[in-house]
């Protein structure tokens, strides 16, 4: 379906690798998995991502838009057009989203405390 965000996971480092270091917004992509409802229907479905291949690629975007970031063992993703930073570690593990690039640091040490890290 176009232009569609879901939340997902996935356990194939591949497809973490891919999403991280290859995909860009735009890109066209077909995903497979396992949709799965929460308990509770006010939370979103989740998707576990099983197979994923790039159909047609987006334009490419300007550098000034999107960086990634590397702290220690997690990787952040700066976006222009929203304040928001999508945190993960550098093996590919959603860690979450920081509101504010002043709160990465929050969110790392919490999801250290709870997780242990990723070293």
């Amino acid at each position: 379906m176009d232009d569609v965000i879901w939340s997902c996971t996935t356990s194939n480092p591949r497809i973490a690798h891919a999403l991280l270091t290859e995909i860009q917004t735009g890109d066209l992509l077909h995903v497979s998995g396992v949709l799965t409802q929460p308990d509770n229907p006010a939370e979103p479905a989740r998707l576990t991502v099983d197979d994923l291949e790039v159909l047609a690629t987006a334009p490419a975007r300007a550098l000034q838009e999107m960086v990634l970031d590397r702290y220690g063992d997690y990787v952040v993703v700066f976006d222009a057009d929203t304040n928001t930073v999508p945190v993960f570690t550098a093996r590919g593990q959603w860690v979450g989203t920081a509101d504010c690039p002043d709160a990465i640091g929050t969110l790392i040490e919490i999801h250290e405390r709870v997780n242990g890290g990723d070293g």
